[in-house]
């Protein structure tokens, strides 16, 4: 994975780098499909805006490119948050491609009608017979379950 970190109206410290670098580190254990992560942080100069410190990020991964963008009062806290909505969006991505993998074997990957009546019946008296709840107490509740007894 390729990481290239830049900054507009803002100087780039090597604290700074060292903390995107660590934080985006951790998604490469977990998406190996990341190919490049360009980071660009900066500041607003407008005293007009609250939450000035902007931390934006395009992800190239295999058959798409990604684009996140976080804003908050701290620049620490940008990243955070900019790592947090990278990884949510690659698991989207990740989720969408195994769908379309699914799909092309002929497999659905949602449930028709009938498999969620099926389901929903699953349950029945039947099912239930052994467990049987009892009120001694207004306070207390007791479920027994054939020889098995919780309070």
């Amino acid at each position: 994975m390729k990481l290239i970190v830049n900054g507009r109206n803002i100087e780039l410290t090597d604290a700074i780098k060292a903390y995107v670098a660590e934080k985006v580190g951790r998604l490469e254990h977990h998406y190996d499909f990341i190919q490049e992560i360009i980071v660009f942080l900066s500041v607003e100069k407008n005293p007009r805006i609250s939450a000035n410190q902007l931390a934006e990020a395009t992800v190239v991964v295999s058959r798409a490119v990604l684009r996140v963008e976080v804003s908050s009062i701290d620049l620490y806290g940008s990243i955070d948050k900019l790592v947090d909505k990278i990884e949510r969006v690659l698991t989207r991505h990740k989720t969408k491609l195994l769908g379309r993998a699914k799909s092309a074997k002929g497999e659905s990957i949602r449930k028709t009608g009938a498999e969620e009546e099926l389901a929903a019946e699953e349950l029945t008296a039947e099912d239930l017979e052994g467990v049987f709840l009892t009120y001694e107490d207004d306070e207390e509740a007791e479920i027994t379950t054939e020889g098995y007894k919780t309070s």
